[in-house]
């Protein structure tokens, strides 16, 4: 019998947030300090260039991020590292590089725990945004 391959468009409906539609979706980071994976909330921003993540939550995973350098972008004028960690949505697994930043600072409805933008993220993929009822991913 011939085993069926998994799919790989992804279906998430968006977040409903004080009463706005939000595209949130769970994605995994490594987290050596625990030794495993954590779930995360990501904002699928398609009007971020870079990946960001909380700088709290990069403290909580991560002993030591030089190890991991991966080059330096210009965020709102200012020069700033990026490291490369492993991000995991669904059964796909990326490496991909980020840059850190106080998102409890940011004046959101939701504070996401990641930011993930086009480069190096959803460039790898085809997004459709529907209605603000729900989001595809096609992982081709």
């Amino acid at each position: 019998m011939s085993r069926k391959k998994k799919s790989n468009l992804l279906v998430f409906p968006f977040s409903e947030i004080l009463g706005n539609m939000v595209p949130l979706i769970d994605v995994f980071v490594e987290c050596p300090v625990i030794g495993s994976a954590v779930k995360v909330k990501g904002l699928l921003d398609t009007g971020s260039r870079y990946t960001l993540m909380d700088i709290n939550k990069a403290s909580y995973c991560f002993n030591n991020l030089e190890s991991r350098y991966y080059d330096l972008v210009y965020i709102n004028g200012i020069l700033t590292k990026r490291y490369l960690i492993s991000i995991k949505l669904d059964d796909f697994e990326f490496k991909i590089p980020i840059s850190l930043l106080d998102l409890q600072n940011l004046n959101l409805p939701v504070i996401p725990e990641i930011i993930l933008g086009r480069e190096n993220f959803l460039e790898n993929f085809i997004v459709t945004f529907y209605n603000n009822n729900f989001i595809s991913i096609y992982l081709p």
